[in-house]
């Protein structure tokens, strides 16, 4: 065999390694690709079924919600409580906010107006009860028309 014969038949036997080696590497490949296409296709299954799953539960919260019947449940009652409380907090923070920003500025709160009104309406009425009997006089004393009995300033 000359040396160029043997080259070729190395380069040959390099390739047909090469080749082998390639068709190996493939055909691994492709099995663990076909195992992640099982994995994956029983994963898209279990997601399926999970989803219809969940789609009959919202139906049948739905149903629920329409009909009344949720508000029996003692969670969703629960949960009302608990949101009623928060609001209540959150009024009260509120309220409290609004009071310190009417106090920075100067103007009576709502419930200092509230507060206000009630002494006025007590005081009013207790000047009513004074006054009765001054005007009682003054209304004698006109008709009888003697002017020196009136009270002047």
């Amino acid at each position: 065999m000359t040396t160029t014969q043997t080259k070729t038949a190395e380069k040959t036997g390099v390739t047909q390694n090469v080749e082998s080696f390639l068709k190996g590497q493939l055909s691994h490949a492709q099995k663990r690709f076909e195992g992640l296409e099982g994995e994956a296709n029983k994963a898209f299954k279990v997601l399926e079924t999970r989803g219809q799953e969940a789609k009959k539960e919202v139906q049948a919260l739905w149903t629920k919600v329409q009909a009344g019947e949720l508000r029996a449940d003692p969670r969703v009652q629960e949960l009302t409580k608990k949101v009623d409380a928060a609001g209540a907090g959150l009024r009260k923070r509120l309220d409290g906010l609004q009071a310190k920003v009417v106090e920075a500025v100067g103007v009576a709160s709502q419930s200092q107006v509230q507060q206000i009104t009630h002494e006025l309406g007590r005081l009013s009425k207790k000047l009513d009860v004074l006054l009765k009997p001054t005007r009682r006089a003054h209304g004698t004393t006109k008709n009888s028309g003697s002017a020196a009995s009136s009270p002047r300033a």
